[in-house]
């Protein structure tokens, strides 16, 4: 009788084991596939951000060639804001690095497009061109 209750405690105890080990794999296996997926939001959060922000700098750059500086310089201010925004919200080194480079020709850009200067045409285009090869990568 002591021989049965010992065999019952040890398959009682075995079972539990068994079944944590079984729990515990499978906890291991969904926080990798919640780490990988928590990582493909941060990429796909990233490329729209991104997005918006071509948009911004294409509406700029074309009020600007119209001639339009003032509505240029609206979606300037919108453009740089979101810029600063993301750079300070981003885990995306390269994206950061180059939103810090495009923030660093703020003053050029707004006080080109406040003068009506045309030159600002050439500036835009360069931050139009950076924008796009990031969104290539």
């Amino acid at each position: 009788m002591r021989h049965k209750l010992v065999l019952w405690f040890v398959l009682l105890i075995a079972g539990f084991l068994v079944g944590l080990i079984l729990q515990y794999a499978r906890l291991q296996r969904l926080q990798k596939e919640l780490s990988a997926s928590t990582k493909q939001l941060g990429s796909c959060q990233s490329s729209e951000q991104l997005s918006q922000l071509r948009d911004k700098a294409t509406m700029m750059y074309l009020e600007a060639v119209q001639k339009n500086y003032g509505v240029a310089g609206e979606y300037a201010k919108e453009f740089l804001d979101q810029a600063q925004r993301i750079v300070s919200s981003t885990e995306d080194l390269a994206l950061r690095d180059l939103l810090r480079d495009t923030l660093a020709t703020r003053d050029q850009v707004t006080g080109d497009l406040a003068k009506g200067d045309a030159a600002a045409l050439s500036e835009i285009q360069a931050i139009l061109s950076k924008l796009e090869q990031a969104a290539k990568h």
